[in-house]
């Protein structure tokens, strides 16, 4: 059987759960967005303040061949419901290296085998970071200065975040460090970075964690260090792009970007 599209969740084909499935459509629904505005002074219309999307929704829509088998039709089901169930990364055949972070919003249920000629629904909901997304992040290293400018192009079609490393080189503590994608920018004191520590900006999902991992690899919080006037987040869109940095102390830097795709 030639199909037109394949659906992998955590690196394993739908229709390789048995050779009965047959997958008739995938649906890519728009990524559903909170709007908030204010009324424009003196005048018609209103303002955007905020605009965030919310959720993303993906529909793999599929049949079972050679139907006539109840019981046949029942364990095809529950395989199917056991290998969407827990969500995972999903990848598609036509979106080459991208994939989306997702849970199992709906899923068949057993007792539709009842009905042979059913076209089964599964939905895929991405709720954390509700973009497609680059499978490899794009990265740039300088090894041991205490600043720099580095070039590093983003992939994708629409802003992302990007994530820092920074590993104190010195045997003296590293109290302050900047960081800048020419959009957004974040600054700290007080970091008390000792001696190969390291300062780690990444991300819980969609929130923004800001970590100090120390020689035996237990974390403690910076977040408190950030200084008044950082950027939520270290926003970039795509394209090449001027990274630049600044620390107290040399050591080893190193951004990260995975693009996005509306």
């Amino acid at each position: 059987m030639i199909l037109a599209h394949r659906a992998a969740l955590n690196g394993v084909q739908l229709d390789s759960l048995d050779s009965r499935i047959n997958i008739k459509a995938i649906e890519e629904g728009a990524g559903k967005e909170t709007i908030s505005a204010v009324a424009t002074a003196g005048r018609s219309g209103q303002r955007i303040q905020n605009r965030r999307r919310e959720t993303l929704d993906v529909v793999i829509k599929f049949s079972i061949l050679e139907p006539d088998d109840l019981a046949a039709r029942e364990s095809v089901l529950d395989a199917v419901k056991g290998w969407a169930a827990g969500g995972g990364v999903l990848t598609l055949n036509y979106k080459t290296g991208q994939e989306l972070d997702v849970i199992c919003a709906q899923c068949p249920g057993s007792g539709d085998a009842y009905e042979w000629t059913t076209v089964y629904t599964i939905t895929f909901r991405a709720y954390e970071v509700p973009y497609w997304h680059e499978s490899s992040a794009t990265s740039v290293t300088q090894s041991s200065a205490s600043s720099g400018s580095l070039s590093l192009t983003a992939g994708g079609n629409t802003k992302t975040v990007a994530e820092v490393e920074f590993k104190n080189a010195s045997s003296s503590a590293c109290n302050t460090f900047t960081v800048s994608t020419g959009e957004a920018s974040m600054s700290f004191t007080g970091l008390a970075l000792a001696k190969n520590e390291t300062l780690e900006i990444d991300h819980d999902g969609k929130l923004l964690r800001i970590r100090i991992k120390d020689t035996s690899g237990v974390y403690r919080s910076a977040m408190a260090c950030r200084s008044e006037g950082s950027s939520d987040d270290l926003y970039i869109s795509p394209g090449a792009k001027t990274i630049t940095y600044e620390a107290q102390r040399s050591g080893k830097f190193t951004m990260s970007v995975k693009g996005r795709f509306m």
